[in-house]
């Protein structure tokens, strides 16, 4: 009786041969932060007249519950950012100094500074609404709004180190989308300031 010997081998005997078995694949862990140039936050905040710090508020807390299941709603934390920013800023240095990282930066400050400017911008834009004898305040507000980018720019690099890319290189293009918001904004800022100049000369 012969007998036929089948022998399997998951290396083959080739030694030129590239291995049978998958390789390892390296799962890139989320970065929990919403990475962005402070060139490129400043230019969209302005241009959507301050729409941008809702979206980049909801961005940073979608990206952090990814990142850690945290239970929250970032769609909440996204429309009430003033409320949210200082814990934003402390979860992203929490996560600097837990790297062995330091950031000398008076974050606290900078956040009270955002939320004392958007209150303030509200107020007297209420203000100038009902009260004719204000009424000239209305122009002059919206140079609270780049104030107000200008102030949130200077967190974001501690953000953009918090998901290790410090100078925000992974987001600093600008797409077709934000193109799509940014000439209408422009378009709308040379109208309105061109009415300031038309009401103030």
């Amino acid at each position: 009786m012969v007998y036929t010997f089948i022998r399997e081998a998951t290396v083959s005997d080739n030694v030129y041969a590239p291995p049978l078995a998958p390789l390892e694949r390296v799962v890139e862990q989320p970065c929990g932060f919403y990475v962005v140039s402070p060139a490129k936050l400043m230019t969209l905040a302005t241009l959507t007249f301050g729409l941008y710090f809702y979206y980049w508020s909801y961005k940073n807390w979608s990206l952090y519950k990814r990142a850690t299941q945290a239970d929250i709603w970032p769609w909440a934390r996204g429309l009430l950012c003033i409320f949210f920013i200082h814990q934003l800023y402390r979860r992203a240095n929490e996560k600097i100094r837990g790297g062995g990282r330091t950031v000398d930066w008076d974050f606290e400050q900078w956040a009270t500074v955002f939320i004392v400017l958007t209150v303030g911008a509200n107020l007297l834009d209420a203000v100038a609404r009902r009260v004719d004898e204000f009424a000239f305040l209305g122009g002059w507000l919206l140079l609270m709004i780049p104030l107000r980018a200008f102030v949130v720019s200077k967190g974001q690099p501690m953000i953009n180190l918090a998901a290790n890319d410090p100078e925000g290189l992974s987001n600093s293009r600008f797409s077709a989308l934000n193109y799509l918001f940014m000439v209408p904004g422009a378009l709308l800022w040379a109208l309105a300031l061109f009415g300031v100049w038309v009401i103030h000369r």
